[in-house]
């Protein structure tokens, strides 16, 4: 591969970058040149070892649990460390006959558009029509279907007084007209503000197309997801642009998943009123004061937002958890030449139980690095199951990437990519404990048969499509929650 073509754009430059960074566990040194504007390089200075140190603290309260573990326990003085900080947040599983349910608004955001019609809207009036037998008398239901315009068919309304009306109307929903997403999706978010605060709030969007309004959608998830509604997505068959759509989902930080026919939507929905009504913890926020000397740089899998003096508190917020939900966020944080001694972390959480009044507040344990001028010191405080967890969210962030350039038509860039993610992976495996390796291997062999894919099947054929859009509703998945 050339090396090159690593340098075609800032973004792909600083793919590279922390690329390095997770390289960095199986022995590989950063250096930066003092030049301005240059990139980073790698250079080879030791074999691969396992990199077996901890530097983790944990917490729990009413309804959840968690840790914070860093990358490293030691940072390099007179050089910048960048380091990652994995940060999980567990909501207890239901236990035995004492299932918590909670009482939920569902909104259903229906394609009725002409490229929906035949099997594609018998199969959504079957699965929506499914959805509705499963729902409690006292769960609330809205459902709107939008083509170019949008229709409320049902106002939200207490599932037991509309089971039998709003039947009759799904079994009336013909196709026909264009697609405009962001009119359906506001008429079912318009819908739940019917809801009292008590209930759990999710809308589901269904599209078998797209159109040229993603900004316009993911403003309204990202505004729905700060009210308190998570926002799912669903793309039918091989015509929709499932950039746009996971893209909603990602805002609204509900699910994104693909089916081939309307025939798997079934299954979608039901997942969803799983979900929904099982959800038993909202607002999960984690947040890391960091020290001077130490700097956020991104997020991966929560929405991050650094606040206070100094920008130095940043706030991870992971939204709703239903039980036994897992979520990880990857924080990179990055240290100056001039740290030294001790580098204090704190950490603390916060969450709401659903129907319960008040926020549970919970205090962590500080996390502590040291600056050392020894850089084996720094080699032997690396944590390689953090190292493992951000090389495969950052290998799943490239993977979508890849997806996107093969769906265009870019086979030589889909396959580089891969080929990268391949090697990254690869190195953090030879770094990882031996329970985070099969993980790692399942991903890296997941890569290899994309790779041949790509090779193999021209992007336009409709092997091709299914591909792109299952690969990247997976490693959506992952970025969020462990998916290999």
């Amino acid at each position: 591969m050339a090396f090159s073509f690593w340098f075609r754009s800032p973004a792909l430059r600083r793919g590279v970058a922390i690329a390095a960074v997770v390289l960095a566990a199986g022995g590989l040194i950063l250096h930066k040149s003092s030049a301005a504007g240059s990139s980073w390089i790698t250079r080879t200075t030791t074999s691969p070892s396992i990199a077996s140190g901890t530097n983790a603290v944990s917490f729990s309260g009413s309804g959840a649990r968690g840790t914070v573990s860093l990358s490293h326990s030691h940072v390099l003085r007179g050089s910048q460390t960048h380091l990652f900080a994995e940060v999980r947040i567990v909501a207890d599983p239901a236990e035995g006959n004492a299932k918590e349910r909670a009482p939920i608004s569902l909104a259903v955001v229906l394609d009725t558009s002409g490229s929906m019609e035949g099997e594609k809207i018998n199969e959504a009036k079957r699965s929506v029509l499914e959805l509705l037998a499963q729902m409690r008398d006292d769960d609330e239901i809205a459902l709107v279907r939008y083509s170019d315009s949008s229709e409320l068919l049902q106002p939200l309304a207490r599932v037991g007084s509309v089971r039998s009306p709003l039947a009759s109307r799904i079994r009336e929903l013909f196709a026909g007209g264009g697609t405009n997403i962001p009119r359906g999706l506001s008429e079912g978010l318009t819908a739940l503000r019917a809801s009292n605060g008590d209930r759990v709030r999710r809308v589901v969007l269904v599209s078998d197309g797209l159109d040229s309004t993603r900004a316009q959608a993911e403003q309204l998830a990202e505004g729905a997801y700060r009210s308190g509604v998570v926002v799912s997505s669903l793309g039918i068959g091989l015509d929709f642009d499932e950039a746009y759509m996971g893209s909603v989902a990602q805002s609204g930080h509900g699910n994104f998943a693909f089916v081939k026919d309307g025939a798997s939507l079934a299954s979608f929905l039901s997942r969803e009123l799983v979900e929904t009504a099982s959800t038993t913890i909202e607002n999960a926020v984690v947040t890391l004061t960091l020290p001077e000397g130490v700097t956020f740089v991104s997020a991966t899998g929560a929405d991050a937002s650094p606040q206070g003096r100094g920008k130095r508190t940043v706030e991870l917020s992971f939204g709703s958890l239903f039980a036994g939900d897992d979520r990880r966020g990857i924080v990179e944080l990055a240290t100056d030449g001039d740290v030294d001694g001790h580098l204090d972390i704190i950490p603390h959480a916060r969450w709401n139980r659903v129907s319960r009044k008040g926020a549970i507040d919970v205090d962590v344990p500080r996390l502590t690095l040291v600056a050392s001028r020894d850089p084996n010191e720094v080699m032997r405080g690396r944590d390689g199951a953090v190292l493992a967890s951000a090389a495969s969210v950052m290998a799943s962030k490239r993977q979508i990437e890849a997806a996107s350039a093969y769906a265009q038509g870019d086979v030589t860039r889909a396959t580089e990519l891969v080929e990268a993610n391949e090697a990254a992976l690869s190195e953090a495996r030879a770094a990882a404990p031996a329970q985070a390796v099969p993980a790692l291997e399942s991903q890296i062999d997941s890569y290899r048969k994309a790779k041949e894919t790509f090779r193999a099947v021209a992007p336009s054929a409709a092997a091709g499509r299914a591909a792109a859009k299952a690969s990247t509703a997976r490693e959506m998945g992952n970025v969020k929650r462990k998916a290999y």
